[in-house]
């Protein structure tokens, strides 16, 4: 599918402004703009076309966004991706990071019926290798929303296991948003994944690299504070040269869920997940869930 093409399709969006109340948006009736899926998929292929992007998933953002283009089913995008990466999915909820400078986000709490948009006006520009850098085109995104409460994590590209990020929250339903403190000037390392289960934990992984990991920073202060994260490993994985890469948690209510992919040293893969039943403070792995 050529540039041409897509901007065939982006032409076609239907700029007709609705009424609309999201479950995932501000409440109250107000006017929006409506997106189909097809051309929302459009627009971020031709993002991504300019912007280099990539996911972190077994399919390429490309494949992913020709998927869509066929198969729009929020069903289908939540196969296709990561929790959490550039895409959040819950039911009819969805939110996409458009990483221009500065941030967009679509949101969606119809399916993908109609759309809204917010801007993330302080995310123009980044702080990375020394300098600061506006505009910023960010290599990575991490989203997701725990009822009203949202977070948004946005990534610079990696240089030499050097990963620099931003941090933003909302208690709006992404109405607005605010930035908080990172883990930067204690930890760098290529992110994984991330996740809030409320305004004041939120979670940043890691990928292993000065030791097998999981290597999981957290705050329990809303970002004033950060820390490395011990977490319960199965006895089966301990001392056995398993090297962990934790990914992004997800949270309904307390109830929180964090997968974790054990690299095992005759080179297979296994994911255990780690649960939380008090809003991320502790956490425990079922002995009955370990394959």
């Amino acid at each position: 599918m050529n540039e041409e093409r897509m901007l065939m399709m982006l032409s076609h969006v239907d700029d007709a402004y609705i009424l609309e109340a999201s479950p995932c948006g501000p409440g109250g009736k107000r006017k929006r703009r409506a997106w189909r899926p097809v051309w929302l998929a459009a627009a971020i292929l031709l993002l991504g076309m300019t912007t280099a992007l990539a996911v972190g998933t077994r399919l390429g953002f490309a494949a992913w966004i020709a998927g869509a283009l066929s198969d729009p089913d929020p069903a289908y995008l939540q196969e296709q991706l990561d929790e959490g990466q550039w895409v959040w999915l819950d039911g009819d909820c969805i939110a996409v990071i458009v990483p221009e400078s500065p941030v967009r986000l679509l949101l969606s709490g119809d399916g993908g019926e109609s759309w809204w948009e917010t801007t993330v006006t302080e995310s123009r520009g980044m702080a990375f290798q020394g300098a600061y850098r506006e505009p910023m085109e960010y290599a990575g995104g991490y989203i997701g929303f725990n009822g009203r409460d949202g977070y948004l994590v946005l990534t610079s590209g990696v240089s030499m296991n050097h990963q620099a990020l931003r941090i933003f929250l909302t208690a709006d339903a992404g109405e607005t948003w605010r930035e908080i403190g990172t883990p930067y000037g204690q930890h760098i390392s290529v992110l994984t994944g991330a996740g809030f289960a409320s305004q004041q934990v939120g979670f940043i992984s890691y990928r292993y690299f000065a030791d097998a990991g999981p290597d999981i920073w957290w705050t329990s202060d809303g970002g004033g504070t950060w820390a490395r994260l011990e977490v319960p490993l199965p006895e089966a994985y301990r001392d056995a040269g398993c090297r962990f890469t934790p990914w992004s948690p997800t949270f309904d209510g307390l109830e929180g869920t964090y997968p974790i992919t054990v690299h095992r040293s005759d080179g297979g893969e296994t994911t255990i997940f780690l649960h939380s039943d008090d809003g991320g403070l502790t956490w425990y792995c079922p002995p009955e869930e370990v394959p």
